[in-house]
């Protein structure tokens, strides 16, 4: 490692979900340097090799042999994160894993303590704290604009692909190019395994949020109740559709208060674009003296409909734009874009953090804190009851 430069492999590189957005990430970021790429299909990942100018790997005992690669970015399934994160501490390099974190509290207490005790750095990959518009909301926050955070309310709207999505990925959906999220065990997520991938973007966007107005730059309010519902049969948007076949998408809606006594929900709203006036994930903050609406992935229109801004203040009966939409950011062309922007954002974060010797913003205690909440998510919509996340035994899965 240069004291300006990281050498870094991506690892899982050939993924047609997350990694595309990894990959132009990192190119974006001036003090990466994208020196190897590896997974286990050796033609894909020699193709790739040659198109990025990067070294092949196919093995990752190899990537962890190579003495030229300072750090990791995983973009591989849930159920091998805490194998090979502990390996790449063990080996001495720095690792960027993508979010859920592991399946079980132990397995990410174990990936903390390797990296404390190798003097690495752990950043869990949760994009969302690094979309603009979210930072830009804690930012007005911080500033005092809304007062007190009292409430959080998530709305995940339909997800819509635009055909530059869908001709990238085959015609079929993320969930068919990455058939482990629907997978009880692979995905973690037992009977609730969507919820497995997603919830740890919920949690983590309102605890950044609902921490903002203590003043403090970290993240650093804790979930203390979570009570989750879930649906019988067909999800909603299978009613719809008529298909009828289960996609581990039932828990609709949660609840949920952090330790400072604000609160927050997430719910689920499954139907057609024509359907709804507002799509992707959006998120309205309400505070002692005014509230702010944010758009996140997606745009927040459908097509027909005019575009939204991308952060709103109201205050005193006006009405503020903060923020606008990002036309350079494929989050505003299409719902199932991986939004490239928040995730250069972080990996940038990442490696400017190792090489100034700085701590992350988001550590892999963050990444554990959303876990914990995530598995008591889980719990609670199986046992239909609420559960506190720090009653969540250490070895627990959901499957």
């Amino acid at each position: 490692m240069t004291s300006d430069r990281l050498n870094i492999a991506l690892v899982g590189a050939t993924g047609k979900v997350a990694a595309p957005a990894h990959l132009n990430g990192l190119a974006g970021v001036a003090k990466a340097n994208l020196y190897g790429v590896c997974d286990i299909d050796a033609d894909r990942v020699a193709k790739l090799a040659e198109a990025t100018s990067a070294k092949a790997f196919t093995s990752f005992e190899d990537v962890l042999a190579d003495p030229n690669i300072d750090a990791i970015d995983l973009v591989t399934p849930p159920f091998v994160h805490a194998e090979q994160t502990i390996a790449a501490a063990r080996a001495g390099k720095h690792v960027y894993c993508e979010k859920p974190m592991a399946h079980s509290l132990a397995d990410a207490d174990a990936m903390v303590t390797a990296h404390q005790e190798a003097g690495t750095t752990l950043m869990i990959g949760e994009s969302y704290v690094f979309h603009e518009p979210i930072v830009v909301a804690r930012k007005a926050i911080e500033n005092g604009d809304i007062g007190v955070v009292l409430h959080v309310r998530e709305t995940k709207g339909p997800w819509l692909m635009r055909i530059e999505e869908a001709s990238r990925l085959g015609g079929r959906s993320h969930e068919a190019n990455v058939p482990w999220r629907l997978d009880p065990e692979l995905s973690g997520g037992g009977q609730f395994p969507w919820i497995m991938d997603h919830a740890p973007h919920f949690f983590a966007t309102a605890r950044y949020l609902a921490s903002a107005s203590s003043g403090t730059l970290t993240a650093s309010t804790d979930v203390s109740l979570v009570t989750a519902h879930s649906q019988t049969g067909a999800t909603p948007s299978e009613r719809v559709s008529g298909t009828g076949a289960p996609t581990g998408q039932a828990i609709t809606n949660v609840a949920w208060s952090f330790e400072n006594e604000a609160e927050s929900s997430w719910h689920q709203i499954e139907s057609g674009g024509h359907a709804v006036p507002r799509i992707g994930f959006r998120v309205n903050i309400h505070g002692s003296n005014g509230s702010l609406f944010v758009f996140g992935e997606g745009g927040g229109s459908p097509p027909g409909e005019p575009t939204v801004p991308a952060v709103v203040l109201h205050k005193y009966g006006n009405r503020q734009v903060i923020l606008e939409e990002d036309p350079t950011d494929r989050v505003w062309y299409s719902n199932n874009n991986y939004y490239d922007a928040s995730h250069q954002a972080a990996l940038e974060h990442w490696v400017d953090s190792i090489l100034g010797g700085r701590p992350v913003r988001y550590s892999g205690e963050d990444g554990r804190t959303e876990l914990a909440a995530t598995l008591a998510t889980i719990k609670s919509a199986g046992e239909r009851r609420s559960i506190v996340p720090t009653d969540v035994p250490l070895d627990w899965t959901a499957y």
